[in-house]
């Protein structure tokens, strides 16, 4: 009888590393990946720690040209090719940039339609680097390494400047991120330190050593405060929202640890708001020259954490977001505002011109997707999420939740907040932030996860070392 063949032992090298039976890649594409992670690095970066976005696009900006001369443009097609969602969001928003520059859009100026074009195309190259990074497993890594350092130092930053060193400070005050702008509103800043303690949050959830689990649950206790400190609504409702999702993928087990931090740190803030607001009612008299009893609660007003912050966040009013919605809604006059809207960058007095005041955008994405874009673009951008949010959620399933539980932080933050979901040069800036960055990500993550699991990986990607 012939001797039985020697059956060689199966190749497993790819579990142990996504890229290791990938092509050699080249010093130029291991060279372009790199670049193209410090682009996205610079992104996340300038909503922390940048003073304006100019300076955010000028990193993306250069670093991009830095990918082209090393011949990586043709990889940045990559995610267009081979993902059909990303594909369809790059579609609907070049539909949408081309049906405001071919059809009428009231009140458009040179201005606004260079601008518009600018953000739409920055936007496509956001997408086409994001989805290049994230195929990488490390990315959640070196990514939230950026955004939670990033958030955490501008944080404490800010604490100090704005609580204590700066010639205004006053202790108490509803928190802003004084790197941004020179004091960031409270609802952005908000939106943004959020984001980043649920990032926070998640790599404490994940980590085995206890040194290190310890340094992550402060930062993610950190960020939490500095949340709640903006007294910002819309990033408390973005907040509880992720922490309940997190209780959805792998059950509370997984989850009830952070969503306990929460629930202590929201009690702790709202126990402590009494000496909060003694100690700046103390130093509000002592700049006055007057006693403490004379301040009133007037001369603290709404930039000032109140006794009763829970009190406060149900007792105030919509800041009149529901008068804004009612006047978008008239603003559709015709058949053809409702089908196709009336353009991305037309002017905001197409629905604004009814109101008492000029609150600069309507927001609410989904709002402004149905104004700008008609139930066209609403219905679209509402498919796209869905569709993005469910591979988002397959990924979490298969044990990667953080995308899943960053866009749904996204989703409630952008609810009944922000301008435009099409443009990187948006209003409030951080649509690009809660939005595309963990759906992108996500669909980067899972389009590499079934290439593993179907054959050897096709990703140009090689892992930074």
């Amino acid at each position: 009888m012939d001797e039985r063949p020697t059956v060689p032992a199966p190749d497993l090298t790819w579990r142990l590393s996504p890229a290791s039976v990938a092509p050699a890649a080249s010093v130029d594409s291991t060279l372009n990946l790199r670049l193209n992670a410090a682009s996205v690095i610079g992104l996340l970066l300038g909503y922390y720690a940048m003073h304006n976005q100019w300076i955010q696009v000028g990193w993306v900006g250069l670093f991009t040209l830095a990918v082209a001369a090393f011949g990586g443009g043709q990889g940045l097609m990559q995610g267009w090719k081979s993902d059909r969602w990303l594909r369809f969001a790059a579609a609907l928003i070049l539909f949408l940039a081309l049906r405001s520059s071919l059809i009428h859009s009231p009140g458009m100026t040179v201005q606004a339609f260079w601008q518009g074009w600018l953000g739409v195309c920055l936007l496509l190259l956001c997408h086409a680097q994001l989805w290049l990074v994230g195929r990488d497993p490390r990315s959640s890594a070196w990514l939230g390494m950026a955004v939670t350092l990033g958030a955490s130092l501008t944080a404490t930053g800010s604490v100090l400047i704005l609580y204590g060193l700066g010639s205004e400070a006053m202790f108490g005050a509803r928190l802003e991120n004084w790197f941004v702008y020179g004091g960031w509103n409270t609802v952005c800043t908000g939106m943004t330190f959020g984001f980043a303690a649920v990032w926070a949050g998640w790599n404490w959830s994940r980590e085995q050593t206890r040194s290190r689990r310890l340094t992550w649950q402060l930062v993610h206790v950190l960020l939490v405060f500095s949340t709640l400190f903006t007294m910002s609504r819309g990033a408390l409702l973005a907040l509880s929202l992720a922490h309940a999702a997190w209780l959805l993928p792998q059950g509370w087990r997984a989850g009830w640890k952070p969503a306990a931090v929460l629930l202590a740190c929201v009690l702790a803030f709202q126990f402590s708001a009494p000496l909060i607001t003694r100690l700046a009612t103390r130093q509000v008299a002592a700049k006055m020259e007057v006693a403490e009893s004379v301040v009133t609660p007037e001369m603290l007003s709404d930039s000032v954490i109140p006794p009763n912050p829970a009190a406060r966040v149900i007792t105030r009013a919509d800041n009149g977001r529901f008068t804004i919605y009612k006047a978008a809604l008239q603003s559709l006059t015709t058949w053809q505002d409702w089908l196709i809207g009336k353009g991305l960058w037309s002017a905001n007095d197409a629905w604004s011109c009814s109101l008492g005041w000029y609150p600069e955008h309507l927001h609410s994405i989904f709002v402004d997707a149905l104004v700008r874009g008609g139930i066209t673009g609403l219905g679209a951008l509402l498919f796209t999420l869905t569709w993005g949010l469910r591979r988002a959620w397959k990924l979490a399933v298969e044990g990667e939740s953080l995308w899943f539980l960053l866009a749904v932080f996204g989703l409630g933050g952008v609810l009944l907040d922000g301008d435009s979901a099409f443009s990187l040069l948006s209003i409030p800036r951080f649509e690009t932030l809660l939005l595309w960055v963990p759906l992108v990500i996500a669909s980067a993550r899972l389009q590499a996860s079934s290439e593993h699991h179907s054959g050897p990986p096709r990703t140009l990607a090689h892992p930074i070392n």
